[in-house]
């Protein structure tokens, strides 16, 4: 088959790492990703939740989101794959899911809160859908600068932000279409905004990114990468990073390579 033809083109890799001051608290990782290329939409999907740090099984409901994402949008209607409606159709199924399983532990939700940030990418256009913090960045192939899809959202004190646990959540989610070939998609949990984006500039940090990216280019094969992954989640708990962020971190990565 042909690079065209097998993964269409894509070459991905993630990783999440467990923040030092989570390490320091002997507590988990919060974050949770998903990524894989869909034929029968003939997309490349990306997830990433990154659970509360103040809710005691935030990372169940990362994960838990991460599953319900993907496994609705795999088996999503082909004509409702770049519809806001789809968006929403997916957060009601997460929060149900959170809403079961704190109710099967005798909880409240809010223990199962956590972010959620998706991209879809079709060969023509892409959506994204984001409730909370983190962000999403991607470049046209006809550009040479990342642009993000959201700004990261804070609420209205440092450290909060919306979650899909939220009552107001469906009113919290916000969904972006645009056109054209997305040939670069980085998805990242808040533990790296202050690397990959511009806050004095209020932009994309496209220095971190072109850095990046060569190493997904260079892959061999189309499809998820294991070896790259494990490089990213090196670069996580690297000195680098931690001097910059006591937080946990997420970074997915996928590029099609024509």
């Amino acid at each position: 088959m042909g690079i065209g033809v097998t993964q269409g083109g894509w070459r991905y890799a993630a990783a999440s790492a467990i923040g030092t001051s989570h390490q320091i608290a002997q507590t988990v990782c919060q974050d949770a990703h998903s990524l894989r290329f869909i034929e029968r939409l003939d997309a490349f999907v990306g997830v990433v939740s990154d659970g509360a740090g103040s809710a005691s099984q935030s990372q169940v409901g990362s994960r838990r989101t991460c599953d319900v994402v993907m496994s609705t949008v795999a088996t999503a209607p082909l004509e409702t794959l770049f519809m806001q409606s789809l968006a929403a159709d997916v957060l009601e199924r997460v929060r149900i899911e959170l809403q079961s399983l704190a109710d099967e532990a005798g909880l409240g939700v809010r223990e199962f809160a956590c972010t959620m940030l998706v991209a879809i990418i079709g060969r023509e256009k892409a959506v994204f859908w984001q409730i909370g913090d983190g962000a999403i960045c991607f470049r046209q192939r006809s550009a040479d600068r990342f642009d993000y899809a959201f700004w990261p959202e804070k609420g209205e004190y440092a450290n909060v932000t919306s979650f899909v646990t939220d009552q107001r959540a469906q009113n919290n989610l916000e969904f972006d279409m645009t056109s054209g070939d997305v040939a670069e998609l980085a998805i990242f949990s808040d533990g790296l905004e202050r690397l990959a984006l511009d806050f004095a500039a209020g932009e994309a940090h496209t220095a971190f990114f072109t850095g990046l990216f060569p190493s997904v280019h260079a892959l061999q094969d189309a499809g998820y990468s294991a070896d790259l992954s494990y490089q990213i989640e090196a670069f996580l708990n690297s000195e680098r990073v931690n001097r910059r962020t006591d937080d946990d971190k997420t970074l997915l990565l996928g590029a099609r390579v024509l």
